[in-house]
């Protein structure tokens, strides 16, 4: 009966050690045909004949108030191209630095203009003609603010018709469409002498 034990325990114990030698065996072989891809990078796809890709430029653009041109001294700053090449170009273009060099000397050029004008009238003006035409860009601004409507011009054109019919004046009177332009200046005018001249004290030696 112990012999007959011992000779089953062997034969468990051989059967035991079989199966766990298949097992690593198997377990073994799928390791080796199994591709790692966790610590690997897949570069079965890449074309090694491939160009690269064109890298794409950035404009390079400079600060607002950086200097981008002087002119006989006068600087010129970046953002006062910027707003006068978005003024010239509707808002097209707001860029100084996305000009091509010749268009940027071009826009400068344009930009001396006044400022080179200026310094010729500060040099050559008298006092005088200086306060002329400070009297005169004063009175143009001040124009710009003063809003006439045609209505007020008719209005003002038919009672000086109807003064005229009744003073039986024999001039012929011009038709309204061929007088409103001047008739509209000298409104304007009227309107900016009134201004000027409310509370002005005036004494007369």
């Amino acid at each position: 009966m112990k012999k007959y034990l011992v000779v089953l325990s062997l034969s468990m114990g051989l059967f035991v050690n079989s199966v766990s030698a298949d097992t690593l065996k198997n377990s073994l072989t799928n390791m080796l045909n199994e591709k790692d891809t966790s610590s690997m990078v897949d570069l079965s796809n890449i074309d090694l004949n491939a160009k690269p890709r064109p890298v794409k430029k950035v404009r390079k653009t400079r600060s607002s108030k950086a200097v981008v041109a002087t002119i006989n001294g006068h600087k010129i700053l970046k953002k006062e191209a910027d707003a006068h090449l978005k003024k010239r170009t509707q808002g097209k273009v707001s860029n100084f630095d996305h000009l091509p060099k010749k268009q940027r000397l071009r826009l400068i050029q344009e930009m001396a203009l006044p400022i080179l004008a200026l310094d010729s009238a500060q040099k050559e003006l008298s006092v005088e003609e200086k306060e002329a035409v400070y009297a005169r860009m004063w009175m143009q601004k001040e124009a710009l603010k003063i809003k006439i409507t045609d209505e007020q011009i008719k209005e003002v054109y038919n009672q000086l018709k109807q003064q005229s019919q009744e003073n039986n004046s024999t001039a012929n009177i011009p038709t309204f469409e061929s007088i409103k332009d001047k008739m509209k200046i000298q409104m304007i005018e009227k309107k900016m002498i009134g201004k000027l001249m409310k509370d002005v004290e005036i004494k007369v030696q």
